[in-house]
């Protein structure tokens, strides 16, 4: 599974919606510490004005009357009670019994203050009554450190002595209530809408502004099969910046090319002439074996000049149109073994591409009579993929050593080393098939045939549909 996406798109989006959630819960854990913070300090301060009212109530009520006075005012949060001691021995915080001392006219040693954590409440299996208390106090030092480790989650427990007139003592026990979390669900979930309508406006605002990026990706592919496509520019300036200047390659490149068309026509034009008027003057002489060696060596000059310019021209100046690949081949093969050639093509569904079909059928045409020349007989085949269309071109010959499959493509090169006409051409067969290949956007490989017999030519072209 990848979780990487593949797209510029959705690889910004899922950095911004990690950037978000990092930054969320960087926010929410300052924010819950300040908040426990705030909540604990204003229930402190809640708890010591609820003491402080009980204490004046009960200072200036009757005896008769404390008892229902301390039930009335008690409450599973805070428990009150008179007793003839205090609970607490000493004074654990100062500042607070400074502040209560104040507040009800007391001295300092009227008033003793703790806060701490309950240490039996907070414990798992708590037994309120004495017995246990006691069995606990035996355990072990193992047992105490995993009791004090249990204690730190415990609320802190606010414990108050104030001494009355009478001699007795108003004893006050708060348990500040447990933290509440329920802010936090509703953080999470606003967090979660707040990602799904960002992911959703980023994802519309990188497919608008993508959109001229994905159309320069398809100009840049037809382009490469020799097909010219002008893009509107629209989008950020960048953008644009980048869409005019494939448009002006475009132009200068396809300039440049019909100036080298035009200087290739004229310079055909120029060679014909010369060896037409030679060849008249040669076919004017008596006849005879000097006459003969001129006419063919005429005759190859001319060959070879026409050889050279289609390699090169590289491509015919033909439209790029939408054509059957298989109906060419099946035309293709059918007219070499009309003309004796031992073509053997099996039937293939049809594969549409789009592209210059003579190109096509001329380089193909040029492999296929090779394996004949070489291997006796050619057995063509037709195989699609999802992106591209296979055709093969097998033979029976000797092959291509694996080391002058590359060198074969070059110009003039050849592995006959004769420059007879019986038994090579010019060298350019190979050159010329690749060059309009590529120039469609595909490709042609040498590899060896079939049990490691003969030689197996593949040709890729781009794959844009089926009919």
């Amino acid at each position: 599974m990848r979780l990487w996406p593949r797209r510029s798109g959705g690889q910004l989006a899922l950095l911004l919606v990690l950037v978000l959630l990092v930054a969320q819960i960087i926010t929410i854990a300052i924010l819950a510490g300040e908040r426990q913070g705030a909540l604990r300090s204003a229930s402190v301060e809640h708890v010591l004005q609820r003491v402080t009212d009980a204490y004046t109530l009960l200072d200036t009520t009757d005896p008769e009357r404390q008892e229902r006075i301390l039930r009335a005012l008690s409450s599973p949060s805070l428990q009150l009670s008179i007793d003839p001691t205090a609970h607490l021995t000493d004074d654990r915080t100062p500042a607070m019994t400074e502040q209560l001392a104040t507040e009800l006219g007391l001295t300092r040693e009227q008033v003793r203050t703790a806060m701490k954590a309950d240490e039996q409440e907070c414990l798992p299996g708590h037994e309120s009554d004495q017995d246990g208390h006691d069995e606990r106090e035996k355990h072990d030092d193992h047992d105490e450190d995993d009791r004090d480790e249990e204690r730190h989650e415990c609320p802190p427990t606010l414990s108050v002595s104030l001494a009355l007139p009478s001699g007795q003592w108003v004893n006050a026990r708060a348990q500040q209530p447990a933290p509440s979390w329920l802010w936090l669900k509703a953080t999470l979930t606003s967090v979660g809408i707040t990602a799904i309508l960002l992911i959703f406006t980023l994802l519309l605002a990188i497919r608008h502004i993508l959109r001229p990026v994905n159309e320069l990706s398809n100009a840049a592919h037809a382009f490469g099969r020799g097909e010219k496509v002008e893009i509107p520019e629209r989008g950020p300036e960048d953008i644009r910046e980048v869409t005019r200047a494939f448009n002006q390659m475009q132009y200068q490149v396809s300039r440049a090319q019909e100036d080298r068309g035009r200087l290739l026509a004229a310079l055909a034009h120029d060679l014909r002439t010369p060896i037409t008027s030679m060849r008249l003057r040669v076919e004017m002489l008596p006849e005879g074996e000097d006459r003969d060696r001129l006419l063919e060596s005429l005759q190859e000059m001319q060959h070879l000049a026409e050889a050279t310019l289609d390699f090169i021209r590289g491509s015919t100046t033909e439209q790029h149109r939408r054509y059957d690949l298989a109906t060419l081949l099946d035309s293709l093969c059918g007219d070499l073994q009309d003309m004796g050639l031992a073509v053997d093509y099996e039937d293939s569904p049809r594969c549409v591409l789009q592209g210059q079909p003579e190109a096509v059928k001329r380089a193909l045409r040029n492999l296929i009579e090779n394996a004949v020349h070489y291997g006796q007989r050619a057995e063509v085949k037709l195989g699609t993929t999802e992106n591209e269309a296979v055709i093969t071109v097998t033979d029976q010959g000797p092959g291509i050593p694996e080391a002058e499959r590359e060198r074969v493509f070059e110009p003039f090169y050849r592995l006959e080393q004769s420059r007879s006409r019986e038994t090579g051409g010019a060298g350019l067969g190979l050159a010329i098939a690749r060059t309009l290949i590529r120039g469609m956007g595909g490709d042609i490989r040498l590899e060896s045939g079939p049990e490691g017999q003969g030689l197996q030519v593949s040709v890729t072209l781009p794959h844009t549909g089926q009919a």
